[in-house]
C-alpha cells in the first residue's frame, strides 16, 4: 500500500490547482480592463488627429469652394477673377497652383495663377494633366492620388471641383501636404508607433515619424486592409474604428477614422507588445504571486513524485531495450513494495523472452540452412545436366555476394543475391535436355527455346512466399542495360539492381568457364569483355564493382575453370 499512500500524498499537492485558477481569472480579467483601456486612448488620439487634420484642411477647401460656388465667377472681369484666386492663393500658403478649365476640358486663357518663386514649370504641366484626368464625369469634389515629388519637395493632391454655373467648368487647385505632415510629425504615438493619412486606395498622403519615407502604398498594412474592406462593405460613409490588426509580429492596435470629404482616413497604429506593455507589466506581478503560492506545493510534489518516477523510468529503460531485442536485460528490483514486485516480475519476463530469443533464432538459422541447402540442391540438379556448367550456380553467386558487397549493399540484400545467384537459371529445368545439353551453337529456333528459362524460373519460384525477393534475379538477369534483353526489354535503371549484379556475374563466369563453343578465358581477358559490354549489355557500376572485388580478392582460374576459388 506504499504507492497508493504516494498516490495519495500528490493528490494532496493538487489543491493548487484552485490557487491557479484563481490567479488565472484575476490575469484575465485584469487583462481585459487594461486592453480596453489601451484601445479607448487609441480611439481618442486617432479622433484628435482627425480634428487637427481637418482643422488644417479646412481652410483650403473651403477657399476653393468659394471660388467654385461664386456667383457668376466665370462671367466676371478678368482683373476681378485673377484678384479673387490672388487672394486664395495668398490667404492659403496649402494652395500653390489655381487653374480655371471651361466646360470643354480646355484650361481657360489667363486663369491660372501660382507662386512664380514656389512652383516650377514641369509641376505646373503635371497639375494640369492630373486635373484633367479628374474632369471626366466631375459631379462633386474629386481628389487625384499624391503626385510624386522629389525627396526635397513637399507631397501635394490635385483637387477639382466643377463651378456652380449653367455653363459648367471646374476649377484644379494644387495643395501641398506641407501642413498636414507637420500636423503628423508633432504627434508621439508611445516610443515606436506612428499616425499616418491615406487616401481610398490606401496610399500615403502624409505620415509622421515611424513611417519608412519610401512606404507609399499602405494598402497591405493591417489596419489599411481593414479599413478599405470596410469602406468597401459601408459604401465609405463616416466611419471610426479600434482594435487588434493583424497578427504574429505584424500585430498591432491600432485606429482610424475617415474623412468623409475627401475619401481619406487618419490611422493611428502601435506594435501590440509596446501598446500593452502596461498589460504584461501587470499580468507578470499577477503572475509572481500565483508562482509563490505554487512554489511550496510543487516542491513537494517534486519530492515525492521522485520516489516513483525513478523506479519508472528504469522500467522505461529496461522495455525500450526489450522492444529492440537485448532479451535477458534487468531492472533495479531493490524496492520493497509494488514497484519492487513489479520489478522482479519484469526481470522474470526478461529472462524468459531471453530464453525464447535463443531457441527462436536456432531454430531460424537452422529452417534458413534448410531452404539454402534445398536451393543448392535444386541448382546443382539443373548444372548436372551438363558437364560444362556444372557448379556454375554456385560460381554466379558467390561472384554476386562480392558485388553485393562491393557496392555496400545491406546484409539482406547480399543474402538475396545469393539465393538469386543460385537460382538464376532454375528455368532450364524446363528447357529440353536435347537443347540444354547440346555440344554446338545452338540454332535460332532453339535459341527462342531456351530464352523461355527466365520466364519458366519466374513461374517456378512465384508461388514460393519467401523467394519473392529473387524473382527479379530469376526473370530479369538477361535484360540489357540498353534495354535490348529479354523477356522483358527493359532499359537502364528500370532493371532491377539484383538482376543487373547476377547478370554480370552470370557473364563473368561464362567468361572464364569453358563451354562446347568456347574455352576458358583469362582473367584479363574476361575483364576486357566485361569493359566492352559495359554501357551497352551491363550496368556500369556493377561491372566497376566487379573489377573492384576482383582486385581485392585476387580471383584466378584453376584446372579447367570449372571452379573458382579466391585467393588468401
Amino acid at each position: 500500500m506504499r504507492l497508493f499512500k504516494h498516490i495519495l500524498l500528490l493528490t494532496l499537492v493538487a489543491s493548487i490547482v484552485p490557487t491557479v485558477m484563481v490567479g488565472w481569472l484575476s490575469i484575465s480579467d485584469t487583462r481585459e480592463l487594461l486592453v480596453r483601456d489601451a484601445q479607448e486612448l487609441s480611439q481618442e488620439r486617432v479622433k484628435q488627429l482627425r480634428l487637427r487634420t481637418e482643422a488644417a484642411l479646412d481652410g483650403p477647401l473651403k477657399a476653393v469652394h468659394t471660388l467654385a460656388q461664386a456667383p457668376g465667377f466665370l462671367t466676371q472681369p478678368t482683373d476681378v477673377q485673377r484678384a479673387r484666386m490672388g487672394a486664395a492663393l495668398t490667404q492659403h500658403q496649402a494652395l500653390t497652383i489655381l487653374t480655371v478649365f471651361d466646360a470643354s476640358g480646355a484650361r481657360v486663357p489667363g486663369l491660372q495663377g501660382f507662386a512664380v518663386h514656389d512652383v516650377r514649370p514641369t509641376e505646373v504641366v503635371a497639375h494640369e494633366q492630373r486635373a484633367r484626368a479628374l474632369l471626366p464625369e466631375l459631379r462633386g469634389l474629386r481628389v487625384s492620388p499624391v503626385a510624386p515629388t522629389a525627396p526635397d519637395q513637399a507631397r501635394t493632391v490635385t483637387l477639382v471641383v466643377p463651378f456652380e454655373a449653367p455653363d459648367g467648368g471646374a476649377i484644379a487647385a494644387e495643395l501641398s501636404l506641407a501642413e498636414l505632415s507637420a500636423v503628423l510629425a508633432r504627434v508621439r504615438i508611445g516610443s515606436s508607433g506612428t499616425a499616418y493619412l491615406v487616401d481610398a486606395l490606401g496610399h500615403r498622403v502624409a505620415a509622421g515619424p515611424g513611417m519608412p519615407p519610401g512606404a507609399d502604398d499602405l494598402s497591405g498594412r493591417p489596419v489599411v486592409a481593414h479599413l478599405l474592406a470596410s469602406a468597401a462593405a459601408r459604401g465609405g460613409s463616416a466611419l471610426v474604428e479600434v482594435g487588434h490588426f493583424g497578427e504574429g509580429e505584424e500585430a498591432v492596435v491600432g485606429a482610424y477614422a475617415v474623412l468623409p470629404a475627401l475619401g481619406w482616413a487618419v490611422v493611428s497604429e502601435q506594435p501590440q507588445a509596446t501598446a500593452y506593455r502596461p498589460v504584461a507589466t501587470q499580468q507578470r506581478r499577477l503572475l509572481l504571486g500565483v508562482l509563490a503560492a505554487v512554489a511550496v506545493a510543487a516542491g513537494l510534489a517534486a519530492l515525492f513524485s521522485r520516489t516513483i518516477t525513478r523506479p519508472i523510468e528504469r522500467f522505461q529503460k529496461g522495455a525500450l531495450a526489450l522492444a529492440s531485442g537485448e532479451f535477458g536485460v534487468q531492472v533495479d528490483a531493490t524496492a520493497r513494495n509494488e514497484l519492487g514486485e513489479l520489478a522482479r516480475t519484469f526481470n522474470y519476463m526478461s529472462q524468459q523472452l531471453s530464453a525464447y530469443d535463443q531457441e527462436t533464432r536456432r531454430l531460424y538459422e537452422s529452417l534458413e540452412d534448410g531452404y539454402l541447402e534445398t536451393i543448392v540442391a535444386l541448382a546443382n540438379s539443373i548444372d548436372s545436366k551438363d558437364s560444362y556448367t556444372r557448379g556454375h550456380s554456385q560460381r554466379v553467386a558467390e561472384v554476386a555476394v562480392e558485388i553485393g558487397r562491393e557496392l555496400d549493399l545491406p546484409p539482406r540484400d547480399v543474402k538475396l543475391l545469393r539465393y538469386g545467384g543460385i537460382l538464376h537459371d532454375v528455368g532450364k529445368i524446363g528447357i529440353v535436355d536435347s537443347i540444354l545439353c547440346k555440344q554446338s551453337r545452338l540454332t535460332e529456333d532453339e535459341m527462342a527455346e531456351m530464352r523461355n528459362h527466365p520466364e519458366i524460373g519466374d513461374s517456378i519460384i512465384g508461388p514460393v512466399s519467401f523467394l519473392g525477393t529473387v524473382r527479379a534475379a530469376v526473370r530479369n538477369h538477361h535484360e540489357r542495360w540498353d534495354g535490348s534483353g529479354y523477356p522483358d526489354g527493359l532499359k537502364g535503371e528500370a532493371i532491377p539492381l539484383l538482376a543487373r549484379i547476377v547478370a554480370a556475374a552470370d557473364t563473368f563466369d561464362a567468361c572464364t568457364s569453358t563451354r562446347p563453343y568456347q574455352k576458358a578465358m583469362p582473367i584479363e581477358t574476361a575483364v576486357g569483355i566485361l569493359d566492352r559490354l559495359s554501357g551497352a549489355q551491363l550496368d556500369p557500376k556493377v561491372v566497376d564493382a566487379l573489377k573492384r572485388a576482383l582486385a581485392k580478392k585476387g580471383l584466378r582460374v584453376e584446372g579447367r575453370s570449372e571452379l573458382v576459388r579466391y585467393a588468401s
